[in-house]
């Protein structure tokens, strides 16, 4: 089992996207750092992930979600498991996206996370996060895949 708290800094956040048909879809993101970047994208392929470059493809990973904390995500048909330390709490708007029972997943290289996020202004940082995750985006540097969701 691989457990994230053990191998380095992990950086996660819990967004809501809308959809170009109006509806919205509940997402995880996740950075590794460098110490295990390779073992989660090796259980990301082995899951189903892809480049994020169009349709995501549905795979075989899960997102647990209990007591309102969003604990693990789950991958390579339940063998590994990765772990934000501690569990996030998820918002309502993000636990009702997730009620329709998928969940996507994006994961971003080391060094994607804007470094000075917390030094700015609040209202700038979802746009400061967003314009770098396009930026990985553009450079094919994102894993993508819509996981099952586990709530309790």
């Amino acid at each position: 089992m691989t457990d994230a708290a053990d191998e380095g800094p992990m950086l996660w956040a819990l967004a809501v996207r809308e959809t170009e048909d109006g509806g919205v879809v509940a997402e995880v993101i996740v950075e590794a750092g460098e110490g295990h970047y390779g073992a989660l994208a090796v259980d990301a392929w082995e899951s189903g992930f892809v480049v994020a470059a169009g349709e995501v493809p549905v795979t075989t990973g899960a997102v647990q979600v209990r007591r309102g904390r969003f604990e693990r995500l789950v991958l390579v048909g339940g063998r590994q498991v990765w772990e934000p330390q501690p569990a996030l709490a998820v918002s309502p708007r993000w636990l009702s996206a997730a009620e329709r029972g998928e969940v996507l997943v994006t994961m971003v290289l080391p060094g994607t996370w804007p470094p000075d996020l917390a030094e700015l202004p609040p209202d700038r940082r979802a746009e400061a996060f967003e314009d770098r995750l396009e930026i990985a985006q553009e450079n094919g540097t994102v894993l993508q895949g819509v996981v099952g969701v586990d709530l309790a």
